[in-house]
């Protein structure tokens, strides 16, 4: 069948995976092509809390700094409060992830980057350009409408995609060897080739409202936090409404998140002319005076839903972001984790498609990643039931404005009731902790898979003490990701991380004195395969100083052995001490990492 375009990647979708996924294999030097049926970036600031892993990803790029300049940075901004409106009397606060002081080690000791507000309308933009400029053609307005697959085998693999220009109105095909669907929760490419979904019923549905309002005079550093949420049980207009302002630039932007009694769209039917929506704001403000400008109004459905495999096996399709995991935006992961399934993607499809590897490695994708995504549906939606206790303690559930202000004020009342309002609200917020101080949720992805060499491990993953959704665990365990480590370059008095050495589309090994073998083994293999494998050794008289001791304390290995860690950086391998044939040992794993046995 004939085609109008080819190209060896399309990707379906212009969101932080699709775009992501463009600038990675943009980085490894492929060419493509993403459409989106958005007429541009995104419009709305939509997902915002930006976690120092996704951060790690863009300064692989080399455009973290740019993405900072574009973001609200601050510990303060890191927390989560509640109020009978947004200068009321406060219910309580929560510090989040860099300003609670169990979280204070976590922000700078484990990672070279920081959490920060980066809403997506600010991160689109930078992935486009780094996308467009590394070979990537982006074209909005266009939509996918159709897919016929070839093959799976031979000259005739890949897809013929129909293709619609919702300008033109007109369609045509692109022929395609590699087929991305990073098209969101109405994924067309999950669709069109039947990809299965674990889901449960929706939570409800929910409306965002971009306004413009300065609350400058009333934002006092004691009300600074990411999110507000209002809570009115007495309200008479919009009863049962549960909101909350989210600051997108302070203190003159927001947006307004709200839900409706029994799942219900608070907003629907109105538009940002309505009066009544307005006034519902300026009472959610608590600030008859301010002025309001309704700038958009999203309406929205709460999912729970994770793909059951992020591939077809044997075929050269994949889902990434919210086509795979579809879930509210509690727990801020949404867009981190969008970023995240493009980076380990991308690598692999690199190393497919340049000969490097076997097919087989595209398998890992999903054997990865879906756990992650997982987890992320799970806790998201857990992390919306803690609020719903806070909701209901205050009075939110109440069946008319007057037993809303009944139990409102029982939590003030020296009594049994009172003393099990105020302890179930506690309770609420101690969960609530979990969310806005969850380092582990974010750090602790670990790998199994064939693209993980663990043979040579003499035990088990070491046992995480703790919750793992808060508590993190250092290790070059493979499977883990890298230690973050400062190192200092000899004679020049210059702090650079490991993650710095590590990513960039190859291989990193890092070795210690007397591992002198796996440097010289890592350079023929190089030389042979044309496997990037860059290696540093670190120790006094080495590449870099371990000057802090953070590398020795969490390399888990002898002086001679060695960490091999992937383009994703995560760790592939490790050898406790040097062996008498480095050559042979190394290329096996690689041989069983990279599956050229299969090549």
């Amino acid at each position: 069948m004939s085609s109008d375009v080819q190209t060896q990647f399309l990707v379906v979708g212009a969101g932080p995976a699709g775009l992501g996924l463009a600038s990675f294999l943009g980085q490894h030097g492929l060419e493509g092509l993403v459409i989106s049926k958005a007429s541009g970036t995104a419009d709305t600031p939509r997902a915002h809390s930006f976690n120092p892993f996704a951060f790690e990803c863009l300064r692989d790029l080399g455009i973290e700094y740019e993405a900072l300049q574009q973001s609200v940075r601050g510990r303060s901004f890191q927390s989560m409060r509640w109020s009978r409106s947004m200068i009321g009397e406060e219910y309580g606060k929560v510090l989040g992830w860099a300003e609670h002081p169990s979280c204070v080690g976590n922000a700078f000791g484990i990672t070279p980057c920081e959490y920060a507000e980066l809403s997506q309308s600010e991160l689109e933009p930078l992935l486009v350009r780094y996308a467009s400029h590394h070979n990537f053609n982006v074209r909005f307005s266009t939509e996918l409408v159709g897919v016929q697959e070839l093959g799976r085998d031979g000259a005739q693999t890949g897809y013929i995609c129909t293709i619609q220009d919702n300008i033109t109105h007109t369609t045509f095909q692109v022929r395609t060897q590699y087929l991305f669907g990073a098209d969101g929760a109405r994924s067309q490419v999950a669709r069109q080739l039947d990809f299965k979904y674990i889901s449960k019923p929706s939570g409800g549905k929910a409306c965002n409202i971009l306004i413009r309002a300065d609350l400058t005079r009333h934002m006092h550093e004691d009300r600074h936090a990411a999110l507000h949420w209002i809570l009115k049980p007495d309200r008479t207009s919009f009863f049962g409404l549960v909101a909350h302002l989210r600051m997108v630039r302070p203190w003159n932007r927001w947006v307004l998140v709200g839900f409706g009694p029994n799942g219900s769209d608070p907003f629907e039917g109105l538009t940002p002319q309505s009066p009544e929506l307005i006034q519902c704001i300026r009472e959610l403000i608590g600030d008859e005076s301010v002025d309001i400008e309704i700038l958009q109004i999203d309406h929205w459905t709460v999912r729970e839903s994770i793909a059951e495999a992020y591939s077809i096996d044997d075929a050269n399709v994949f889902l990434l972001g919210d086509a795979a995991h579809r879930h509210p935006p509690a727990f801020a992961l949404g867009s981190n984790t969008c970023v995240q399934d493009a980076y380990n993607l991308a690598w692999k499809v690199a190393y497919v498609s340049k000969g490097l590897a076997g097919r087989q490695l595209l398998h890992s994708y999903s054997k990865e990643r879906q756990p992650v995504g997982a987890m992320l549906v799970r806790e998201a939606n857990n992390g919306l039931h803690a609020q719903k206790d806070v909701w209901q303690s205050v009075g939110m559930f109440a069946a008319t404005p007057e037993e809303g202000a009944k139990q409102l004020a029982k939590l003030s009342e020296a009594s049994d009731e009172g003393a099990a309002y105020r302890e179930k609200i506690q309770n609420a917020m101690k969960r609530i902790e979990i969310e806005v101080q969850s380092w582990g949720a974010a750090y602790n992805q670990w790998y199994e898979s064939t693209a993980v060499y663990l043979a040579d491990e003499e035990h088990s993953r070491p046992k995480l003490e703790g919750n793992p959704i808060l508590q993190v665990q250092v290790t070059t365990y493979p499977g883990s990701r890298l230690p973050h480590a400062w190192l200092d370059i000899p004679t020049r008095g210059k702090k650079i991380s490991t993650h710095d050495l590590a990513g960039k589309g190859a291989f990193c090994l890092f070795t210690g004195i007397g591992g002198d073998g796996w440097k010289e083994a890592a350079r023929h293999i190089t030389k042979s395969t044309g496997i990037p494998i860059n290696v540093y050794g670190i120790g006094f008289g080495l590449d870099y100083s371990d000057v802090h001791r953070d590398w020795h304390d969490n390399r888990g290995v002898e002086e001679s052995g060695c960490v091999l860690v992937r383009p994703d950086r995560f760790v592939a391998w490790r050898s406790q001490r040097v062996v008498p044939d480095c050559h042979g040992k190394l290329m096996h794993v690689l041989d069983s990492i990279l599956c050229r046995e299969r090549v």
